[in-house]
Formats: structure tokens, sequence, C-alpha cells
């Protein structure tokens, strides 16, 4: 039929992707946002599934250890708390997300910068849109913390995560180009938009780590000379002293470093719990547990997807998902991908903040699967390349 091989084509792919990663833009509250995605995305892909596809992608080996990581899930819910076909179903709908990703064409750099770009401007518009709109109605002013945004992409730490892997991508891209001025571009407004309005810490991490990636690269490609090594310097020099003159001698400053960090508590409360549950197979993915952190504040998961892993899944989950996320890693670094660069500071981001992977779609998926899924879809259009790696 020829709907089901338009569903098959790169042209829908690339229209059913692109407006998923916006709909997290757009549309507000989790049903809503479920439905428009099984609508563009799941249910096209799953009526026009072939099993040569399915075959395809599992050959390549990070699918195979997402499979493993999705099999611990359901088999922790057998002997935990939870449903195993519930698991099942978030699984199956993970791997078909991974299916649609692979359909796309091979992506030329150019048309990845373009992209790169298109979605941080469209990042920053919608920064800049909740300010306004949370401005008129009262509830922040200019030098507080923006609260929960409009749409599905309501997390102020995922908005900074996700700008932060669209700068990234315009890191290396435009090195690749020489575009050197777009590229600090792209820096200090993705560092102005996250210290000011946002007002998150995790940027200066991830700034930290891109710009560690861009001086490797650099070097790598042997496009690094004393003029540009003195003016790049010297750029960085200056970012980072208004970071510091921001920090200490602002208002914004005293939020950013007055807000306390409970990370460290609440992992070690959530450790306690999987290990009374059993460390090798964990409490269960719908276990239910409350931390009541020291000054009485309780908190409802653990702050980080990878030790939500292991008090979900215990040791059995945790470890491949470790080994997931740093064979991705590896793989990506040795191809130069785009791809790995935006996967490694979504993987940063979820050290630090976030709950499950392996549930419905959520802002984590932005963080995680989007673009891990990218870089699977890049490899499988290389298979040599892939094997050598």
């Amino acid at each position: 039929m020829r709907v089901l091989q338009f569903f098959r084509s790169p042209t829908f792919a690339l229209f059913s992707i692109s407006a998923w990663v916006i709909s997290f833009l757009v549309i507000a509250g989790s049903q809503a946002h479920n439905n428009v995605g099984y609508l563009i995305l799941f249910i096209p892909v799953l009526l026009s599934l072939q099993l040569k596809e399915i075959n395809k992608l599992l050959e390549h080996p990070l699918a195979r250890m997402l499979v493993v990581v999705i099999f611990s899930l359901i088999l922790s819910a057998c002997i935990g708390d939870g449903s195993p076909w519930k698991q099942a179903k978030f699984g199956a709908v993970v791997l078909l997300f991974y299916l649609a990703v692979a359909r796309l064409p091979l992506l030329l750099d150019e048309t990845v910068y373009k992209a790169a770009w298109a979605l941080l401007g469209l990042l920053i518009t919608y920064v800049i849109f909740n300010a306004i709109l949370q401005y008129a109605q009262g509830s922040w002013t200019l030098g507080s913390r923006l609260g929960e945004l409009y749409a599905k992409l309501e997390n102020v730490i995922y908005v900074t995560n996700t700008m932060g892997g669209m700068m990234a991508i315009i890191t290396l891209l435009g090195i690749r180009a020489k575009r050197y001025r777009e590229v600090l571009i792209a820096h200090i407004l993705v560092l102005f938009f996250a210290l000011t309005i946002l007002q998150t810490r995790s940027i200066i991490g991830i700034w930290a780590l891109i710009t560690l990636l861009a001086s490797l690269s650099l070097y790598r490609q042997q496009l690094i000379n004393r003029k540009l090594m003195v003016s790049l310097t010297s750029v960085g020099l200056v970012l980072i002293m208004m970071i510091i003159g921001l920090i200490f001698f602002t208002s914004i400053g005293d939020s950013l470093l007055t807000r306390k960090f409970y990370r460290f508590e609440i992992w070690g409360g959530f450790i306690a719990e999987t290990l009374r549950c059993g460390a090798w197979l964990g409490c269960g993915p719908e276990h239910e547990f409350i931390f009541i952190a020291q000054d009485q504040l309780p908190i409802m998961h653990p702050h980080s997807a990878f030790v939500t892993q292991f008090y979900k899944a215990g040791i059995i989950g945790f470890i491949p998902l470790v080994m997931l996320t740093v064979w991705a890693i590896i793989r990506g670094l040795k191809a130069q991908s785009w791809a790995a660069w935006y996967f490694m500071v979504g993987a940063l981001g979820l050290c630090f903040d976030g709950s499950s992977l392996f549930h419905s779609t959520s802002q984590r998926w932005l963080l995680f699967h989007l673009p891990l899924a990218l870089l699977i879809a890049q490899e499988l259009h290389c298979p040599a390349k892939t094997a050598a790696t």
C-alpha cells in the first residue's frame, strides 16, 4: 500500500521526528503529548513495521544492549514491585522510537548544523515566551529563576540541557566548517539564557565539557594555530570572568549559590532503600518510596536517571545501562559524531537529574533516547565504519 510505503520513507521519518521534537515546546499535558506522539510517530511505525527493519536495528550492538536494559526492568518487575506487562509495553514504545529514527536518511553535516541552530532558536523563543507569560501573570520578575514552563518541556534543567545539546552539535560542526564566530555566539546565547533566566547550575558543567571536547577536536583536526589559540583562550577567559562576576556580585549569584544541593543525600537514601529491597534486582519499577531529606523535604524520585535504574532494577539493570552509555560515548568519540556530543551532554545532565528512562515519552527522551537513536541511525548507514569501531 502507498500509505505504508510513505510511512516507511525517509521523508516521513524527517517530518515525524521533527514534529515530535517540536511538540515538546507546544503541547501541554502528558496525556495530550502522548496522544500526539502516538498519532504522528508510534502508530505509523507500528503499522508499517517490517521484520527486516527490526533485524537491521538489532544488528547494532548498542541496540542489543538497549534490549538488555529493557529486559532487566521486566525481570525486576517479575520479582519486585511492578507489572512485567507494563514494562514490556514501555520497552516496546522505546524500541518503536528507535525504529522510527532508524528510518532517517544519512544526515549531512550542513543539514544537522542548520537543524541545531533552528532548534536552539526555538528553545530561546520558548524561554522568552514563558518569561513574558510568567511576568504578565506576576509569577516571575527579572533576576529571579523562571518557574515551570508551559509545554511538555517544562523543567528548566531539561530546557538548559537540551540547549546544551544543541550547543554541542553547533560546536563540533562549526569547528569543522571553521565557523568560529557562530560557535562563540551559540555559547554566549546558551550561557546567557541558562544563567540569567533559567538559572541552572548544570550549564557550567555542560559548558566545561563542551569546551574540553572542542579543544580536543581542534587539536585532533590540526586546526589550532597560535593566533586562533590566543583568540579562543581570550574569549574563554572573558566568559569565565563574566560567569564569576554574575555568580559572586549579583542577585542571580545569590539564587544559584543559596539553593541547596540535595543530590548526595537523596542518592544515599534511595541506594539504602535499594539495598533493603535487594541489590541484584532492586525494588521493582513501581516500588513506592518517599525519601525525607534533613529539612523534611519529601523526595519522590532519585534525581538521577542512573540511580533510578539501580533503584528500580538493581545491579542487573544498572550495569547494562552504564555499559550502554559508556560504549555509546566511546564509539561516538572515535567517529567524531555530532550525535555522540549531544548524547554526552544529555548523559551528564541525567547523572544529576531525572527519573526512569524507560517509561512513556518524557523530557528525558530528548537527552538520552533521541541522541542515542540518532547515533545508531547514522551508524546504520555506514556499516563498515560501525564494524570498525
